[in-house]
């Protein structure tokens, strides 16, 4: 498993997973590296927002420090994994809690507590179905009643256990289910077949070598050396405890080679071989003093690793607020900007008010001064939208209603010839208006983030061919020749309807700014994996200085058309908005009385 992190290709959620995995293994064996695991885990679920590996995390590095008396820690990782568990419905998380809870309790002697969180445990994976997590947790529940006292209850779950872990070939629980079971024989005095059910364990341990159970095999032979000792059979316990001392040195079973030598020491002084009784309690000794020595070590470095937990729970937390505030900004931009105006001069009044007020706000300034500086680029925005509606759309408003008066007043007076020619331009300009009209409201619309983009699959060729056929008829009533050249199959992702709008508004501007008898020219082509849309004309271009500023509103320049058409200048802005939200690039190439080029740029599908 650690190998496979070394692949580059491993996603982040599989590394959450083996991460966890690992440092819940290592938390039998290895407390640091499993709570440097258990650490990278969390790091990569608050980047991920992934609260399930979060949790998992948490509950592990909980049983490493109940596993290192740091209880109250320990508690605490529980609790907290307990709470994103039961946030989420999330039902098979909080029954491994609670099967760790049960150990937890185990540690502290404490059986009643014990017992009721593995029966919790129990019950959630039986309402599961899950047979896995049942076998354990029956195992557990078992081994629980065996130092309860209650046999019955012991046997019926042991029973039920080696069943169900011998369907679903978890032979690891199940040497340690014959291990329960005989320790139950033991007790009740059926010392031949407490030995039975200790032989499968350690059949069970040979057959699985480095991955069996290594606390049911030393607790197997331990208690086959019991029997013997009670036998008064001396050599067998002694060829059982030394094959168990083997065993537990090889898996670092430091609490089980201390009982063994402490044992051996106990026999060889009380048989008199006083040379052997010193050997081993000198071994005994030496294990006790490595084995302060690396509690020591390993509790320093847990109690330092708590500041690294804390930091990855506060970075969590201020993610979680952030995400809340982004929220909150979306849910704002629906406000009217009318309705902007109106706040904003309800913020500052209020600030500056405060601020006059309570010396306690003075502390804040540098947050008002932010606020304040975003409310005038707001306010700023406002006026400049009213500005454009108060100029471009109420001026051709004013002229429609001088030629329609002038007819009304004169219309005896007025030839059939002139009257079609002002009915002409009341149309012309009526047509104008309800463009500037359309684009303002679509501009309006977008600032307040109520643009929704629907993308899908798109024939660039195909898509764009009425719109075409539509600009080639009006091309051609100004005398303007124009073109279309389109590979074939060019596709790529992005809204239809905002595609439209941006070769439309294109197009009325190749058109507008080309004179009579000039070329309008509209390609496509897959270049790598790009896909360009170009339109070009040898119009009348644009000046540098519009053409620096064409898309920033604070600058904003309309040109007149070749036949006098006028606009807002917010078609091009139009344009650059929608092409950003479809992860697009529009760029303008434009010199004064030589014609504009303007190629758009997508990732092809």
């Amino acid at each position: 498993m650690e190998d496979s992190l070394l692949n580059n290709q491993l996603s982040n959620s599989n590394r959450i997973k083996i991460h966890n995995i690992l440092a819940r293994e290592y938390s039998f064996v290895n407390p640091i590296k499993s709570i440097e695991n258990a650490e990278m885990a969390l790091e990569l679920s608050n980047k991920m927002n992934d609260l399930t590996g979060v949790a998992n995390a948490y509950r592990i590095l909980g049983s490493v420090y109940a596993q290192n008396d740091n209880y109250y820690q320990g508690m605490e990782f529980f609790l907290s994994a307990l709470d994103i568990f039961e946030d989420n419905g999330d039902s098979l998380g909080i029954g491994n809690v609670y099967t760790s809870m049960g150990h937890y309790y185990s540690r502290l002697g404490l059986i009643e507590q014990q017992i009721f969180y593995h029966k919790k445990s129990l019950e959630i994976f039986r309402n599961l179905g899950n047979q896995a997590r049942i076998g354990i947790a029956t195992h557990n529940l078992s081994e629980t009643y065996l130092v309860f006292g209650k046999y019955e209850e012991c046997e019926k779950l042991a029973f039920e256990s080696v069943e169900i872990n011998k369907r679903v070939k978890n032979r690891s629980v199940l040497s340690s289910c014959y291990n329960v079971l005989g320790r139950l024989q033991v007790e009740l005095g059926n010392e031949q077949l407490a030995k039975e059910y200790f032989y499968k364990v350690l059949t069970i341990s040979e057959q699985l070598g480095e991955n069996s159970q290594k606390l049911a095999t030393v607790g197997a032979l331990i208690n086959l050396a019991n029997v013997e000792e009670s036998n008064q059979n001396y050599e067998a316990m002694l060829n059982y405890l030394l094959k168990a001392i083997e065993f537990s040195g090889v898996s670092l079973l430091s609490e089980e080679l201390a009982d063994i030598l402490l044992k051996l020491t106990s026999y060889y002084v009380d048989t008199g071989q006083l040379d052997s009784a010193k050997s081993y309690g000198k071994k005994y000794q030496e294990l006790l003093q490595k084995k302060r020595a690396k509690q020591a070590e390993d509790r320093y470095k847990l109690i330092s690793s708590v500041e690294a937990a804390h930091n990855l729970q506060k970075e969590r937390d201020q993610l979680e607020e952030s995400n809340l505030l982004k929220e909150s900004k979306l849910q704002l931009a629906y406000i009217s900007i009318i309705l902007i105006s109106v706040i904003i001069l309800i913020l500052i009044w209020t600030l500056l008010l405060n601020i006059r007020k309570n010396k306690i706000l003075a502390k804040q300034q540098k947050t008002i001064e932010s606020q304040k500086l975003r409310l005038e680029s707001l306010n700023f925005t406002k006026d400049k939208f009213f500005g454009i509606v108060a100029h471009d759309i109420k001026a051709p408003l004013n002229n429609m209603k001088a030629l329609s008066d002038l007819m009304l007043s004169h219309i005896d007076r007025l030839e059939k010839k002139e009257i079609r020619e002002m009915a002409q331009m009341t149309s012309n300009s009526l047509k104008s208006t309800i463009k500037m009209a359309d684009n303002l409201i679509s501009w309006a619309r977008l600032q307040m983030g109520d643009v929704a983009v629907d993308q899908s699959l798109v024939d660039v060729g195909n898509n764009l061919a009425d719109i075409v056929t539509l600009f080639k008829d009006i091309a051609a009533k100004k005398q303007i020749e124009m073109l279309s050249s389109f590979e074939s199959d060019l596709k790529i992702i992005v809204d239809p309807n905002q595609l439209e709008f941006i070769i439309r508004n294109l197009l009325n501007n190749a058109v507008k700014f080309t004179r009579a008898h000039g070329m309008i020219k509209i390609s496509g082509q897959q270049e790598n994996n790009k896909v360009i849309i170009t339109v070009a004309d040898n119009g009348i271009g644009m000046p540098d200085e519009i053409k620096e500023n064409v898309f920033k509103l604070e600058s904003k320049h309309s040109m007149k058309g070749t036949d006098g058409e006028k606009g807002t200048g917010l078609g091009l802005m139009l344009c650059q908005e929608f092409i950003t939200l479809n992860n697009g690039v529009l760029t303008i190439e434009s010199k004064e009385d030589q014609g504009t080029v303007i190629t758009l740029t997508f990732d092809a599908a």
